[in-house]
């Protein structure tokens, strides 16, 4: 029987991770692998869970706050008295949860002597044991243990790698994505689009009073194939350096947008975790 559940985004797994082996270290069982069993309902199986804990850790962030099963796990820890909430990257608890203070572990990447977690892993021992946590004996970091790569997380790929991953991504903007992804794709785009123009030119030609090709129509499907992914990738960006995904609007810009791309593309990540998950480089 598990001591602790712990409710968090599927975005912020790898933080969920490090907050459960870190109560693991001090003795503390917790339940945080919330995929159900074939032939249970999210309601009987959760539920059984969170009655059968002592205390109920509820991870906000910018990915959770959203979240219906997020909140509705709260609601009930919060109705049985069982709630400690965790905040990362200074997200702010939805309507209803801010009257319990929370513990900040936006800048915790580990270490059993950071003081916001030796504040929770203390008041999580007290609800569960009745005391205090013991003191740590060699300070150890309680690191993500080995696993598939969350969300946004990837491994140095080859050239050919980043541009499939950013189709097979065609229209998914959520995550991280390091500058080579970006980078290799925004080369790829280019070599497609001029492919594109000089199918135009041999098949249309080009008006020789303008120079002008007369007609654009393999460049346009090749920029309506490529844009949606292009921005896709952009937004991934975007969020690796700690902005808005909105900020790939910039590269859907006919004749314009590949220049944001590129810049996109050499702007330095954060390092670690931020409000938009898991560092890509894995550091």
């Amino acid at each position: 029987m598990a001591d602790v559940f712990i409710s968090y985004a599927r975005e912020d797994r790898p933080q969920a991770d490090m907050i459960a082996r870190g109560l693991q270290a001090i003795g503390l069982e917790c339940f945080w692998d919330t995929e159900i069993p074939p032939g249970q309902t999210w309601a009987d199986y959760i539920e059984g869970k969170l009655a059968a804990c002592k205390a109920v850790i509820v991870v906000w962030s910018a990915n959770s706050v959203g979240s219906q099963w997020v909140r509705e796990e709260a609601r009930m820890g919060r109705d049985k008295g069982k709630l400690v909430p965790v905040v990362l990257g200074g997200a702010a608890p939805p309507f209803g949860f801010g009257e319990v203070q929370a513990a900040d572990l936006s800048a915790w990447r580990g270490d059993a002597s950071f003081p916001e977690w030796s504040r929770l892993a203390n008041a999580v021992h007290t609800i569960v044991r009745g005391a205090p946590a013991p003191a740590p004996q060699a300070q150890p970091r309680f690191a993500a243990a080995p696993m598939a790569p969350p969300a946004g997380a990837t491994a140095q790929m080859s050239p050919f790698g980043y541009v499939w991953k950013c189709l097979r991504h065609f229209a998914d903007g959520s995550g991280r994505a390091r500058r080579s992804e970006l980078a290799w794709f925004v080369v790829f785009a280019f070599l497609a689009l001029c492919i594109a123009i000089m199918l135009d030119i041999e098949t249309f030609g080009v008006n020789p009073y303008t120079g002008e090709v007369n007609t654009y129509m393999f460049a346009g499907l090749a920029y309506l194939a490529l844009v949606i992914p292009l921005t896709s990738a952009a937004s991934r960006r975007a969020h690796d350096f700690g902005q808005s995904g909105w900020l790939a609007v910039l590269a859907a810009i006919p004749s314009f947008g590949l220049l944001p791309a590129v810049i996109f593309a050499c702007v330095p990540g954060q390092r670690g975790l931020n409000q938009y998950g898991a560092d890509p480089k894995g550091v």
